[in-house]
């Protein structure tokens, strides 16, 4: 019989027309109150009174950081229970007020990191290039990040494609780090070289935290509409289609804050081949896949040149689906968190065990 997990997952009413509280999929969720939105994160009282409530019952409490109350958070809960999950390092434009944010945030990861007793890592290669990881690698644990959505490819679907193009995608947020101005210019090059390349750029542009960068890329970038078009946000159904249309996925993010790129997984899954940013983390997946390439961040001119050497040997970087699942899949993300949390109960368990023979000798 398989076991049973008992998880409530606490985090922000970030639309007023949610519910405080529902059940999704066996998980509660619990929506703490907003008091105000700062860029791409906000401030919730709600939110750690919540926290202090619930992590009261809990056998292992696992924090996704990097989160400004981090290490308050830490704080309320008893190191032996506490698991971080590190997403990727704070990454933003330059200015004064900005860098001190990216210090604050480090400085709360860096004691959430010493009271923590495992921290879980998208990657080693990631971790080993992060600015806050390095000293805490006694405590890393690699487990890849995944979706559900994954379970949407099967083997028998079907879209209709036009065999006079060859199209090439990406798919994310129109925000500055995911390099889509490195795109649209490459796109120009490659146009040269494939004379019926056409590009697709499927994500949100209109409702983005932070703020969209669509009408900065129009004006100081721009695009030709006849081989390049932005598709906006896509429902599910919509999304699945774009990635069996693809002869091409790419992925040209250009920091830190691409840590992993699960969309890479997604064409993958689809039987698409990928050129991503050679970017720690994000290189790991064509590497162990050999689905794809790494390329230079920000370099026009060798993202262009590699997209047209995949294109022109494409069948050379195709692989098995079960080889993608076995690497990336659901089931193997979730038995590596599931071991994770075993050994932290277990040894919990063990300490108080031996705290009770002592008070005994005593």
């Amino acid at each position: 019989m398989a076991e049973e997990h008992n998880v409530t997952v606490i985090t922000a009413k970030h639309d007023k027309n949610l519910p405080e509280y529902e059940k999704i999929n066996g998980v509660n969720v619990i929506r703490a109150n907003l008091m105000f939105k700062v860029s791409k994160g906000y401030v919730s009282v709600d939110f750690l009174k919540k926290f202090r409530k619930y992590q009261k019952e809990a056998d292992v409490v696992n924090l996704h950081l990097p989160m400004a109350e981090a290490a308050s958070l830490s704080y309320l809960t008893s190191p032996k229970k506490l698991v971080i999950t590190y997403q990727c390092d704070v990454n933003l434009p330059k200015s004064l007020t900005n860098s001190l944010i990216v210090k604050c945030m480090d400085m709360s990861s860096r004691i959430s990191f010493k009271r923590a007793k495992k921290i879980i890592v998208s990657s080693f290669d990631y971790a080993e290039n992060s600015r806050v990881l390095p000293k805490y690698k006694d405590k890393w644990e690699e487990v890849h990040p995944t979706s559900s959505f994954y379970k949407k490819f099967s083997n028998d679907f079907e879209v209709a494609r036009d065999s006079q193009k060859t199209v090439i995608g990406f798919c994310g947020r129109i925000v500055e780090e995911k390099g889509i101005d490195v795109l649209l210019q490459a796109a120009r090059i490659v146009k040269k070289e494939i004379s019926n390349a056409h590009f697709l750029v499927a994500g949100d542009y209109n409702n983005i935290a932070g703020g969209s960068i669509y009408s900065e890329l129009k004006s100081k970038v721009g695009w030709d509409e006849s081989y390049v078009k932005f598709l906006g946000k896509l429902s599910p159904q919509e999304l699945i289609e774009f990635y069996y249309s693809l002869d091409l996925f790419v992925l040209p993010s250009i920091n830190s804050l691409e840590a992993f790129g699960m969309v890479q997984i997604e064409a993958m899954l689809a039987g698409v081949p990928v050129v991503a940013s050679d970017l720690p983390g994000v290189r790991e997946i064509t590497r162990n896949t050999g689905m794809g390439e790494a390329v230079e961040p920000k370099n026009v001119e060798k993202l262009a040149e590699v997209v047209v050497k995949v294109l022109n040997n494409k069948d050379r970087y195709i692989q098995n689906k079960k080889k993608i699942n076995d690497l990336y899949g659901i089931e193997s993300a979730a038995s590596k968190y599931i071991s994770c949390f075993q050994s932290l109960i277990r040894n919990t368990s063990f300490e108080s065990v031996q705290a009770d023979f002592r008070k005994y000798d005593a």
